[in-house]
């Protein structure tokens, strides 16, 4: 029997999530949405932070064969900078695929459309929750130290960084130091947002070492983890191009 793939697939995005995938969030949403529109797949994908980069649902649309992706905005409210970078990731994304690049297109706001006013009447006259003073504090015992930790290791998500590798680095970064069994009191690994410089992502900062690696790629992570947070030997022809340091100090 032939194997029939839906041709048109869906990618509903957030603009960062350093925490779970937003598919949780939405799964009732496009299972429903599935049930309507059973010849389309869809998809999450977050801009910058951690879960499916934009680029890599992309790239799992055209590997499929879609023909056409959608990619829409789960905001109820446009932030203009956030479209932005959406049409730069997608646009980067269409430039490396060439020509034989599905046809990608862009949802509008779900501000712009003609049932915002009742998705917001429906979310104010539904059932609403109280709000509590129960709620676990700010603070904790489990928070009062920092980790001992030898080097800090940030991993750069911004919305650059994940369009081009940032995400198959981190997690080529976690399974470096697990099977090397080294936790967060051996290297501590933090995915940030944006820290610049853009062009040379995927972007990968050591500390205290004050090392930053440019181009860190997937590839390269097991050699940075033995040589440099191993060893403690950096891999200087990796380090990223820097601005020189003026004469100005800092005041106290």
């Amino acid at each position: 029997m032939n194997d029939i793939r839906p041709r048109r697939w869906v990618v509903v995005t957030a603009p960062t999530d350093r925490g779970d995938d937003p598919r949780d969030q939405v799964r009732g949403a496009l299972h429903a949405l599935g049930e309507r529109h059973p010849d389309t797949v869809f998809r999450t994908a977050v801009l910058g932070g951690s879960g499916t980069s934009v680029a890599g649902a992309l790239d799992e649309a055209a590997a499929s064969g879609a023909a056409e992706i959608v990619v829409v905005s789960a905001q109820t409210v446009l932030d203009r900078k956030i479209d932005v970078w959406f049409r730069r990731v997608v646009g980067h994304w269409l430039r490396e695929r060439g020509a034989g690049a599905p046809d990608v297109r862009l949802a509008p706001p779900l501000s712009d459309t003609a049932n915002y006013t009742d998705l917001l009447d429906a979310a104010i006259s539904g059932a609403t929750t109280p709000a509590r003073t129960t709620t676990a504090p700010l603070t904790s015992p489990a928070w009062d130290e920092v980790p001992g930790f030898t080097r800090h290791v940030l991993v750069c998500r911004g919305p650059r960084c994940s369009a081009r590798g940032g995400p198959e680095t981190a997690e080529a970064l976690d399974h470096a130091l697990e099977a090397r069994g080294l936790g967060d009191d051996d290297v501590l690994v933090t995915q940030t947002g944006c820290m610049f410089p853009c062009s040379q992502a995927p972007v990968v900062a050591v500390y205290p070492d004050d090392t930053w690696y440019a181009g860190l790629t997937a590839h390269r992570v097991d050699r940075m983890v033995d040589q440099h947070l191993v060893a403690g030997r950096p891999v200087s022809e990796w380090a990223g191009a820097r601005r020189a340091r003026t004469s100005a100090t800092l005041e106290a």
